[in-house]
C-alpha cells in the first residue's frame, strides 16, 4: 500500500500545526490536527483531561481517537504524546510516511508558552519529558528534519521534496 499521509511528530512547539498547515496546502492535501480532535470530542482543553482524569486516560483518549483515523492524502498533526500509543503509532505508519520536527531542548524550552501544559506525569520536568520523548520520535519516523534555524517555508520545502521523492520510490 502506498504511503500516501504526513504524519508530524514532535514535543509540543516544535511546529507541528505551524508546519502541517501549509505543507497540506503545498501538497494539495488534507490537514488534521489531532489534539484538536480530541478537544472537540471531549468538549474541554487537553489540559482538564490530564489535570482531571489523570496522564493514562489521556493517552487512552488519544489512542483511540488516532486508531479511529482512516484517512488519505491528508497531513496529520499529532500531539506530542503520541509516541507513548504504541499501536496508534503502528496504526499511522501503515498508510503515512512520519516526520519527526526535530529541535533541541533550548529552543523547545523557549518556544513553549507558560501558561502551556505537557501531557506528562506531574512528578518529571519537561526536561525528563523531552530525554524521555527523543529516543521514541527517532524510533517511530522515517525522516527527521532538523528545524533549527529554519523558517516555515524553508521546512515545508524541504519536507515536501523528501516525500516526494519517498513516494516515488515506494
Amino acid at each position: 500500500m502506498q504511503k500516501r499521509n504526513i504524519v508530524l511528530i514532535g514535543m509540543p512547539s516544535s511546529g507541528k500545526t505551524t508546519i502541517g498547515q501549509p505543507l497540506a496546502k503545498t501538497l494539495n492535501m488534507g490537514f488534521i490536527d489531532t489534539d484538536r480532535i480530541i478537544m472537540e470530542k471531549e468538549k474541554r482543553p487537553l489540559r482538564d483531561i490530564v489535570n482531571h482524569d489523570g496522564l493514562e486516560k489521556f493517552l487512552e483518549i488519544q489512542q483511540s481517537t488516532l486508531m479511529s483515523l482512516n484517512v488519505d492524502n491528508h497531513v496529520i498533526s499529532t500531539g506530542g504524546s503520541v509516541v507513548y500509543n504504541e499501536a496508534a503509532m503502528e496504526h499511522l505508519k501503515r498508510n503515512s510516511i512520519v516526520v519527526y520536527l526535530k529541535l533541541e531542548f533550548d529552543e523547545i524550552k523557549k518556544r513553549l508558552s507558560s501558561g502551556r501544559r505537557l501531557a506528562r506525569d506531574s512528578n518529571k520536568s519537561f526536561e525528563d519529558v523531552y530525554k524521555e520523548r527523543v529516543p521514541l520520535y527517532e524510533k517511530y519516523a522515517d525522516v527527521t528534519i532538523d528545524c533549527s534555524s529554519k523558517n516555515v517555508q524553508s521546512i515545508v520545502a524541504e519536507i515536501k521534496n523528501v516525500y516526494e521523492s519517498m513516494i516515488k520510490g515506494i
